[in-house]
């Protein structure tokens, strides 16, 4: 909640005392996971009743809400209820599932196996999202699209998920700055460098948005029809 720590919206958002906003929501329980999708929420609700009053002519001076915004406290208004030792279990569930993916593919790449990689288990999404790029290379789609979908999936899971494939993303261009530096048929070491910077800010628009997803399907706005796939 920090970042919105000196933050006040049209309608009275501000943080309070002791991680409850203004609006009456308690924020300490809440993930990285919660705390957006809490967010982008209450933006939704203060956009809609903006238009609301813009259609009675009132564009300022909007009503101050405080704790009638949700209209019921029950279960923390229905927000952040999962709870600080399930947040626990699901970072545990995330590493081990993270680790089980990085893992297999460590293994058959050292047993020097092709294996397709349809074939992996994928119990994390960032072992999804390693298939994912996969496939997709030899698809022609525009390369921010593909960085920014792959990212999306990587991230679903979780803020395990989120940093392992940021610092995926993060080693890949750096292997990639290696092999390109110097190389004319890649453009001048400047235009390498700002290929690489593009190419991480994408990563993190994608990892944004798989943080904030409610269904990793939602990913695949971030690819041209053709080349999206359904994930369950």
């Amino acid at each position: 909640m920090d970042i919105y720590s000196r933050y006040r919206s049209p309608f009275g958002y501000r943080n309070g005392d002791h991680n409850i906003d203004s609006y009456g929501v308690d924020h300490s329980g809440f993930s990285t996971r919660d705390e957006l999708e809490y967010q982008l929420a209450r933006q939704k609700r203060e956009q809609e009743l903006a238009q609301h009053y813009k259609d009675r002519g009132i564009t300022e001076n909007y009503p101050q809400f405080g704790t009638n915004f949700w209209g019921n406290p029950e279960n923390n208004y229905g927000f952040g209820i999962s709870g600080i030792s399930q947040n626990i279990a699901k970072i545990m569930s995330d590493l081990y599932n993270t680790a089980y993916d990085t893992g297999e593919r460590g293994y058959y790449y050292l047993q020097k196996k092709d294996l397709n990689s349809n074939k992996y288990d994928n119990l994390s999404s960032f072992g999804q999202a390693h298939t994912e790029a996969v496939r997709l290379t030899p698809i022609a789609i525009p390369d921010d699209n593909k960085h920014q979908y792959v990212s999306c999936v990587g991230a679903f899971d979780g803020p395990v998920t989120a940093i392992a494939i940021g610092l995926a993303g993060a080693l890949k261009e750096g292997k990639d700055l290696y092999h390109k530096w110097n190389d004319p048929k890649y453009g001048t070491n400047l235009q390498i460098i700002q290929d690489s910077l593009k190419d991480l800010k994408n990563n993190a628009l994608g990892i944004y948005k798989g943080l904030s997803s409610s269904d990793i399907n939602q990913c695949n706005t971030l690819l041209p029809i053709s080349a999206r796939k359904k994930f369950f």
